[in-house]
């Protein structure tokens, strides 16, 4: 029976289950999939969703757990392998049928978990005991898997920490010379003072901590507390492997540079420390996103409060003393997320929650300061230094300590002068939009100003080169419309290529918001199958143009709510949520293709076209390429996505 078969097969008697009287209860459900064929692993995912034994969601971050373990069993000369459970969703169920492994034995302490557990395996070889003394005269095993329940403290022991540690303590007796034991436990582990005992008690037993692997909220009953594993070895190591488990796709990757062993290479969610190297990959993750933000060219690290005349400093509302009259000031408001100005008039917070910097002229320029400071890099570094989880704040002492990339002081004038210049460009195009929505008379002389500044920058030339920067398949595209000689070709290729656009943007907004958002399940449902109208199944110019908008409008609500960046953060990391941020500006380009997919739908479709047409049509949507290319082509080469050949 295929797969898919069987799940129906399921569905059909979980019905039949759910029009009885009585709760479902977890055995009811391990029999109902030994009933219909499923193998354990569906069986288990289906018991964490189906019950409370787990939060409501598709267990994707379990199956992402089960899938990393299994794979370091299957692939690391593992013979005999042993789990520790307290409920039935066990992380090895996949052992059980994959024959790689000769033997697994369960150690179910609850004698209703052993009871699901015969169930789900049936008569395979597994083994099911109530507790570690029936495994003495058996000991040796090669992996022990280790997930005991959160906040447990038994009665009269006090050395136990709420994280498991006093069952770790008893199962490594277990553990075969070179076998390595993964203890799978809430991430507060790694920073509580009970569990870092554990630890050092375990490192006196002659075992060290190999591997510190991060894993999103998901994998705990009822919770989602992030979790970590932690893998000990009874051997003496320079280097400990750290990594991040955030989906399905990264856990075998994971698993394989973990048994490939210690390497200078660095990968995207994991990277080898020597031993004594006591950072999470939370850590480098972070300090790689820093990296990546920060302004490249000559410069000294300097904290905020070094550049300024006094290091005391006062909020905006308070009258400016006789020794500042002279001062030049920075105005940073308390909040993490408001705008840093040179001058008091150009702030949107009210003075009481901005702080007045007194800048010392010799070390800094006050308007390069408040460039820094707004730039991605400097958002960073306040939101990191800030405090509060629905409104951050910056206090004074950690807004003096921030440390900052400081050039000399010509280059911090030039980029000063460069800045206010950008400015007054965009106040100019600001003015002639202005003019043109007034005064049509003034319509050559706007367009000289406007074609002398094109002279300048070789605006067309850089549009015309575009395919050089595009994501594919769009440069392909894009390329063979310039080098199309038809006038129909050319249209069509020119559509096609607004149509494609609209694609990729909806495939990059959803595959962000799939990354970043616990319930992403149910949201991109609606997206893709939405009521009253034409779904995924029939999906169209229109289609892809709508699911672009509302993905894309999703994840720059991400990157800028602080509940769901908080939840995003977890769930991908730093660098994910800084991407998102960025890209939910592409939104604004589905307007453009809007307006390509009328002129598709109301001068194209319907009949031949003359050339002359066909020209005529293509010269009237250059106008929609300039848009697209203004509103996309900064974001693209700044991420460079997925580069052409060329």
């Amino acid at each position: 029976m295929s797969a898919e078969a069987l799940q129906q097969a399921f569905f059909r008697e979980m019905d039949k289950l759910r029009r009885g009287p009585k709760r479902i209860e977890p055995l009811d459900l391990a029999e109902v999939t030994r009933k219909v064929g499923l193998p354990p692993h569906e069986a288990v995912l289906q018991i964490r969703k189906c019950t409370p034994l787990g939060p409501q969601g598709s267990g994707d971050m379990f199956d992402a757990l089960a899938m990393f373990l299994c794979h370091l069993c299957e692939h690391g000369n593992v013979s005999r392998a042993l789990e520790y459970t307290t409920v039935p969703s066990v992380l090895t169920a996949r052992l059980a049928e994959r024959n790689k492994v000769k033997s697994l034995s369960y150690v179910a302490p609850y004698e209703h978990v052993a009871e699901v557990l015969r169930v789900l395996f049936g008569a395979t070889a597994v083994s099911i005991v109530r507790g570690t003394t029936e495994l003495k005269k058996h000991a040796g095993f090669d992996v022990i898997i280790c997930a005991p329940p959160l906040g447990h403290r038994p009665e009269g022991q006090s050395h136990a920490d709420g994280f498991g540690g006093e069952l770790v303590r008893q199962l490594v007796a277990l553990l075969a010379t070179g076998g390595t034991l993964y203890w799978v436990t809430g991430r507060g582990a790694v920073f509580n003072t009970r569990a870092k005992q554990t630890l050092a008690d375990l490192r006196k037993l002659g075992l060290s901590a190999v591997a510190t692997i991060e894993v999103a909220p998901g994998i705990f009953p009822n919770t989602m507390i992030e979790a970590v594993v932690i893998g000990l070895r009874r051997e003496s190591t320079t280097k400990r492997f750290v990594g991040a488990l955030r989906d399905l796709e990264t856990a075998e990757p994971l698993a394989s540079a973990f048994l490939r062993g210690p390497s200078r290479k660095e990968g995207a969610s994991w990277a080898w420390l020597d031993a004594e190297d006591q950072r999470t990959f939370a850590v480098l993750a972070h300090a790689r996103l820093l990296h990546n933000l920060k302004p490249r060219g000559r410069h000294t690290a300097e904290t905020l409060g070094s550049l300024l005349l006094r290091p005391a400093i006062k909020k905006a509302d308070t009258p400016v003393s006789d020794e500042d009259r002279a001062a030049t000031f920075l105005f940073v408001p308390e909040y993490a997320g408001s705008r840093v100005t040179a001058d008091l008039e150009e702030q949107t917070v009210r003075p009481g929650a901005v702080y007045r910097l007194p800048v010392d002229p010799a070390k800094a320029n006050p308007r390069f300061l408040a460039r820094l400071l707004n730039s991605p890099y400097g958002r960073q570094v306040r939101a990191d230094a800030s405090r509060g989880m629905t409104i951050q704040r910056v206090a004074a002492p950690e807004l003096l300590s921030l440390k900052l990339p400081i050039p000399d002081r010509p280059t911090q004038d030039r980029i000063a002068r460069i800045d206010g210049d950008i400015g007054l460009l965009q106040a100019t195009f600001r003015d002639m939009q202005d003019t043109l929505d007034r005064d049509w008379a003034r319509v050559l002389e706007v367009g000289e100003q406007i074609d002398a500044l094109k002279g300048v920058l070789d605006i067309e030339r850089q549009i015309a080169d575009w395919w050089r920067e595009l994501p594919y398949p769009l440069a392909t595209i894009y390329r063979r419309y310039h080098v199309s000689q038809s006038p129909r070709e050319r249209l069509d290729t020119l559509l096609h290529f607004f149509e494609m656009a609209a694609v990729y943007l909806a495939t990059v907004g959803t595959s962000h918001v799939k990354s970043l958002r616990k319930d992403w399940q149910e949201v991109m449902a609606k997206w893709l199958h939405p009521s009253g109208a034409a779904g995924i199944e029939r999906a169209d110019f229109g289609f892809w143009i709508g699911l672009a908008s509302v993905s894309l409008k999703d994840a720059n609500r991400i990157g800028s709510d602080a509940e769901l960046r908080t939840s995003a953060f977890e769930i991908a990391g730093p660098e994910l949520v800084q991407v998102a941020s960025t890209i939910g500006s592409l939104g604004k380009a589905t307007e453009v293709l809007d307006v390509a997919r009328r002129y598709r739908n109301s001068k194209v479709h319907g009949g031949s076209l003359k050339p002359s047409d066909a020209a005529r049509l293509d010269r009237e949507l250059q106008q929609a390429v300039r848009d697209l290319y203004e509103m996309t082509a900064s974001v693209f080469r700044h991420f460079e996505l997925v580069r052409p050949s060329v």
